[in-house]
């Protein structure tokens, strides 16, 4: 895996991969937001972690999934080093889906963490 941070300006930085996907990265202190900052990507990588598992498990059960989306929380320590001392996340799925499937998606990520 090949990756690319390049410095744009202030606390502003591009990522990029060699397939042409980029974001923006940045301080949220630096004026007017154009990216996600560091932390926020933490959160977004351990969430799309979890979906992806979910969501994989749940559609070789061919059980009608027809949305899936997760919403993400974190609290921060108060003093440095500014770490995350807690995460939550709401998986919320769509389709023809009995409970179950749902546990035994969520099951399988907790083990995994």
């Amino acid at each position: 895996m090949s990756l690319t941070l390049e410095w744009i300006k202030d606390l502003q930085f591009a990522a990029s991969d060699d397939n042409g996907h980029g974001i923006v990265v940045e301080s949220r202190r630096e004026g007017i937001p154009s990216g996600f900052t560091p932390m926020q990507l933490l959160l977004i990588a351990q969430a799309g972690c979890m979906a992806m598992d979910v969501v994989s498990i749940l559609k070789k059960k061919r059980l009608g999934l027809s949305g899936f989306r997760v919403l993400m929380n974190g609290t921060r320590a108060e003093e440095h080093p500014r770490r995350f001392t807690e995460m939550s996340f709401i998986f919320e799925a769509r389709g023809q889906l009995p409970k179950e499937a749902l546990e035994i998606g969520r099951a399988s990520c907790r083990e995994r963490v």
